[in-house]
């Protein structure tokens, strides 16, 4: 219980301290200068501090206004910032050990996140060349989906579907069937019709048979999860091959993972080869017996 309440009081004022958590850009913080715009206790908060902070206010970085009330709401979210902070310091709630353990945590996980910045993210770049090489290397990549476009009608059982099944082999209209039997809630008031899709968004039995119809073809029972389905194909869209322009930003994107990925296991693997690791594979396997260690 104690512990719960420490962490969440420490959460909040990590939280409350830190109003760019969730940015990726850094705050340099400089040494409090100039005019006083609110004092708290023994601490000052100063005009140059204030502005730089209340950038990041949330309601400033999605576009909004610094209106009087803005710039008193944030001035209010730092004062009670440091009122929870003072009054958590005179409750010794910094040198209580559970508390000190988490910092410890968040200490090591800010730490390697940078170093994964600096180390990884910093020195891995992906050139126009290497896009290029890819895009001629594997023409796929560069090629929007087929898509088609169907409709069903869903039932609850093979019986119902046989019998709809042989409706429409006889001539019915598949858009009235669906809409006087299909269960599918989402498409039974437009006839069936689910619209242009690609291979993948649908189940697989339901994607496996659709996209082997011709167009006007009407399939055999499809059991899925769902139930049993008839299904009609109406259209076929041929995917478009994209320029290497177009295809520029998720290539990169996949180049860069790679690259990240490969520079990150090669810095392991040497930090791994100069460290001195020792493992009580007994203790880790469950034992409870200390007898032997692998040294590596």
């Amino acid at each position: 219980m104690r512990k719960d309440f420490l962490l969440r009081v420490f959460c909040c004022l990590l939280l409350l301290l830190s109003v760019t958590a969730c940015k990726e850009k850094e705050v340099v913080k400089k040494a409090a200068v100039g005019p006083v715009v609110a004092t708290i206790n023994d601490k000052e908060i100063t005009l140059s501090e204030f502005t730089e902070r209340i950038k990041e206010y949330p309601a400033l970085a999605h576009g909004g206004q610094m209106t009087e009330e803005t710039k008193k709401a944030f001035l209010d979210n730092l004062i009670v910032r440091e009122l929870i902070f003072q009054e958590a310091l005179r409750l010794g709630i910094d040198k209580d050990k559970e508390t000190l353990d988490f910092i410890e945590e968040m200490k090591k996980r800010v730490v390697v996140d940078k170093f994964f910045k600096k180390e990884v993210d910093q020195k891995t770049q992906v050139s126009d060349e290497e896009i290029k090489t890819f895009f001629d290397k594997n023409p796929d990549e560069g090629k929007s989906p087929d898509e088609i476009r169907a409709s069903h009608i869903l039932l609850k059982t093979r019986e119902e579907a046989d019998v709809v099944l042989k409706k429409a082999k006889q001539g019915a209209k598949f858009e009235d069937l669906a809409k006087k039997f299909s269960t599918d809630p989402g498409s039974k008031e437009t006839g069936g019709d689910l619209g242009f899709f690609s291979q993948g968004m649908m189940v697989p039995e339901f994607d496996s048979v659709a996209f082997k119809l011709k167009v006007g073809e009407v399939s055999d029972i499809v059991q899925s999860r769902f139930g049993f389905h008839i299904i009609k194909l109406l259209e076929k869209k041929e995917g478009k091959q994209k320029s290497v322009e177009e295809s520029k930003p998720e290539i990169e994107k996949k180049l860069l993972g790679q690259k990240r990925k490969d520079k990150f296991d090669t810095l392991v693997a040497d930090l791994k080869a100069k460290a001195k690791i020792s493992i009580n594979n007994d203790l880790l396997l469950g034992s409870g017996e200390d007898k032997k260690t692998d040294d590596k």
